[in-house]
């Protein structure tokens, strides 16, 4: 058996020695891999924390700049109906039933008040549940008392007559109707104008200041 030559033998080592620094040569770039691709996790991850603290950052603003709705009383309505049918009661019974086409709350200074417009009725019951008078208008204001302000082509009806004027207030307390312009009061047989005026709500008794009026007299 002839034994390898010297320059074989310088071969074969030379290679090995290519194949050790090949070997090395890899094991570094996988190495580098890992990093890059442990740096890239990282990054993104990163990224994502970055991101939803961005978000809750915006979140956190958009909380502190919202919109405080206590004005509104003061310029707006608190509540708003159309088609409205209300029940008043005095005690256990209906003393009214208020219908109007619009309602509107309104609250300023912790001042409530309720306006009524687009066509008011007002239907008032006596102490036994009959009706004794009906009051229409245009609008109408009613304040916590339950006082009422009533304006433009006041009618009031009731068994003994009609009153027409243009603005008549109602007391809660003492059941009286007041104004200070011109009414007239038509009853069976007669017709009273003047200039200021209180009543019941059933007309029944009343007193008109600075009266004038006719009488028919059979």
């Amino acid at each position: 058996m002839t034994s390898p030559s010297r320059s074989s033998i310088k071969s074969n080592n030379h290679d090995r020695k290519r194949q050790v620094h090949s070997t090395g040569y890899a094991a570094a770039l996988l190495k580098i891999t890992q990093h890059t691709r442990l740096f890239s996790i990282i990054l993104h991850v990163s990224g994502t924390v970055l991101l939803l603290a961005c978000i809750s950052c915006g979140m956190q603003e958009k909380a502190e700049y919202a919109p405080d709705t206590r004005f509104l009383g003061d310029r707006q309505p608190v509540q708003e109906s159309w088609d409205v049918n209300m029940q008043i009661f005095q005690k256990d019974r209906i003393h009214a039933i208020v219908s109007a086409g619009h309602f509107a709350e309104y609250k300023k200074n912790n001042i409530i008040t309720r306006h009524l417009n687009d066509g008011v009725k007002v239907t008032y019951f006596d102490s036994i549940g009959a009706v004794s008078s009906t009051l229409t208008a245009e609008k109408a204001t009613v304040y916590e008392n339950n006082d009422m302000e009533a304006f433009n082509s006041v009618v009031l009806t009731s068994l003994d007559g009609t009153l027409k004027t243009d603005y008549i207030k109602r007391f809660s307390e003492s059941k009286k109707l007041w104004s200070d312009r011109y009414v007239v009061i038509e009853k069976k047989n007669e017709t009273i104008r003047g200039y200021g005026f209180e009543s019941d709500e059933s007309l029944r008794n009343y007193t008109i200041f600075k009266a004038s009026g006719e009488t028919d007299i059979e």
